[in-house]
């Protein structure tokens, strides 16, 4: 049997269902092979009403799947995912364990810590401790977040805002536990694309996401609606799909609205983005969104509520007017449709304003959420960790019979 001395790090995410956390967890398995680690990808399997995004696999990647991870919560469902994990744990002997999405946490570090796993890792893309469930759910699930944090060597969040939220707000863990790691992405097919032509007769905006209540979807169709009443050179470009896309059309039909056209799930959105001159986020609550970070990439300023790791998203002073937040790159709003009105009609009146905004808009994406920056800070976190192990012997990964 041959042995390594690479530290292995299994990575475990709910399922590669639509959004930016697959993106993420597949990148991060394949690039930490290049930098001294080794590297095994675990998830469950999407429902048919989801956004499959197993397409970001690549030939090469080593994953493992655990079909009971990626079902709505069950409990049979559940122990049965959490049997297997811990099974495949024992059988790589992972040197570190790091797991992305709710479920994948819960599961994920209760399998490594009864397997024994040295360091354990889990990222908070967003999460579900507020706006999804009642009360008491909320109370008990802040519960377990505390206890899991106690057994979890590092606590990662994709925003400074999300890192403060969850220590001061919810009391998951101290904020030193916390390490902020942004996202990154390859961002060459959108620092590609050419800045649009603000001076067009008609803007373009775009909406690209999940139609999911945390979405705030009907946010957006008062704001498309409003736009139409008012007869504003505005038109909606929207792409995506989920639960709520049924009753999204149906509205759009009722209303009648002649500025509005809908596209299927994109698998690839710099098409979508190339084609619009700003885009717009109206959630509830938010990670950190990656369409406005490639529409950044793009040269493609943004709108926005204020939600979750979106103000992480902002370049240069604050200018308040009216019910909005303005910056060198975007503008966040009350989230109210009047208030996307009123920057929308701001723009509009003074087009000369959106150059600079695209400008600002790419130089941050560059500097602030590349591939490299990423591989980098994780590979630093995992090093630091190692090191902070009482043993300097590295775990010997078994081969696989």
């Amino acid at each position: 049997m041959s042995v390594q001395q690479r530290p292995l790090v299994m990575r475990i995410i709910t399922r590669l269902a639509g959004g930016g956390p697959p993106v993420h967890a597949t990148l991060l398995n394949r690039q930490l092979v290049k930098h001294g680690f080794d590297s095994v990808l675990v998830f469950g399997e999407c429902s048919s009403s989801e956004m499959n995004m197993e397409y970001l696999i690549a030939s090469g990647d080593r994953v493992e799947r655990v079909p009971m991870l990626g079902s709505s919560p069950n409990p049979v469902c559940d122990l049965g995912a959490l049997f297997q994990l811990w099974r495949l744990m024992r059988r790589y002997r992972p040197s570190i364990v790091h797991t992305h999405t709710a479920k994948a946490g819960f599961l994920g570090r209760i399998a490594a810590t009864l397997a024994g796993v040295p360091c354990v890792v889990h990222t908070y893309h967003g999460h579900v401790l507020e706006g999804y469930f009642g009360t008491f759910t909320n109370r008990l699930l802040g519960w377990v977040e505390r206890g899991l944090a106690y057994w979890s060597g590092a606590l990662c969040t994709v925003s400074s805002q999300q890192a403060d939220e969850l220590s001061n707000r919810f009391a998951v863990a101290s904020r030193d536990k916390f390490h902020v790691v942004p996202l990154g992405l390859d961002l060459s097919p959108y620092l590609s694309i050419p800045p649009p032509d603000f001076n067009s007769a008609r803007l373009t905006v775009g909406w690209m996401g999940r139609f999911v209540p945390i979405k705030n979807l009907p946010l957006l169709l008062e704001v498309v609606t409003l736009a139409a009443k008012r007869n504003l050179p505005l038109d909606f470009l929207v792409a995506g799909d989920g639960p709520e896309r049924t009753h999204f059309e149906e509205v759009i039909r009722e209303r009648q609205l002649p500025n509005i056209r809908l596209l299927p799930w994109q698998d690839k959105v710099d098409s979508v983005i190339a084609k619009c001159h700003l885009l717009i986020l109206t959630s509830h609550r938010e990670g950190t969104p990656l369409t406005l970070i490639q529409g950044m990439a793009s040269a493609r300023p943004f709108i926005s509520t204020p939600a979750g790791g979106t103000v992480d998203l902002m370049t240069g002073p604050c200018r308040m007017a009216q019910s909005a937040w303005w910056y060198d790159n975007a503008v966040l709003c009350s989230p109210t449709p009047d208030a996307f009105l009123q920057a929308f009609e701001s723009i509009l009146a003074d087009r000369g304003r959106l150059a600079p905004m695209a400008s600002a808009s790419r130089v941050f994406a560059l500097r602030s959420f590349d591939e490299p920056r990423l591989v980098g800070d994780i590979t630093n976190l995992y090093h630091q960790l190692l090191s902070q192990q009482s043993s300097s012997t590295q775990p010997i990964v078994e081969q696989l019979l």
